[in-house]
């Protein structure tokens, strides 16, 4: 599909480390989100932890990897991508009193819709670098071209949305001195929808040969050492 936004995303921990006390602090901070995303569309969402039970069940040996409490993400229509700096310095004040100091990891970058978009009540929030070896280009050739077409038939058609963004290195750098934390070096940030957790389920479990090959294509592709994910509900 035609790419037409770009996606700035904040990832972090919950400053008391209590999902429920995040889940109600993004409610009561939804408008002043909002209003700091300069009217561009906000989605949010806090982490659902007994989805962590699963990992076992898929091809991936995801609890190796890094987890997160909770995401905001800004989808922003191509041309408004400079709002970037300003948007972030808005969120500071409101991310401290949400995020656990040290937590907060911000990317931004060209963002492609994969699927045709259908709303959903669950979402997968990851971010990757690439394997050592790939350079950038060969990186974002094989996810868009190769991978997702790969994943996107083997999770069928409870998948109702999936992004990729393709992560802006300059433009990220900016974006984490503007909200004032250490950069982190990410090349991807992806966003899968479903329907609900168990819809999730389905499309992850239902077809381990399949889930294999996803695993396997992604060999020398991604640093997992690197990766950050949960699947969270969304925060409306």
């Amino acid at each position: 599909m035609t790419q037409t936004h770009w996606r700035l995303a904040f990832m972090f921990d919950a400053l008391s480390g209590d999902l429920d006390r995040l889940a109600e602090q993004l409610g009561v901070a939804c408008e002043s989100i909002e209003a700091a995303a300069q009217g561009n569309r906000v989605r949010m969402g806090v982490a659902i932890r007994e989805a962590s039970d699963l990992d076992a069940e898929t091809a991936h040996a995801m609890a190796d990897w890094r987890t997160v409490d909770g995401a905001v993400e800004v989808s922003i229509a191509n041309g408004g991508e400079g709002a970037v700096p300003d948007i972030c310095k808005a969120m500071r004040p409101i991310l401290d009193g949400i995020a656990k100091q040290g937590s907060v990891e911000v990317m931004t970058g060209a963002m492609h819709y994969m699927v045709p978009v259908r709303e959903g009540d669950v979402f997968l929030s990851l971010s990757f670098r690439r394997g050592e070896g790939t350079i950038v280009d060969e990186f974002r050739k094989w996810w868009y071209g190769q991978h997702a077409p790969l994943c996107i038939p083997i999770l069928g058609p409870g998948l109702l949305a999936y992004d990729q963004v393709h992560v802006d290195e300059q433009a990220s750098r900016e974006a984490a001195e503007a909200l004032g934390v250490a950069y982190v070096d990410n090349d991807a940030y992806d966003n899968l929808t479903w329907g609900d957790q168990d819809a999730y389920v389905q499309s992850t479990t239902g077809d381990p040969e399949g889930m294999g090959r996803i695993a396997e294509d992604e060999v020398g592709r991604i640093d997992n050492n690197t990766r950050r994910h949960a699947l969270m509900r969304e925060i409306r």
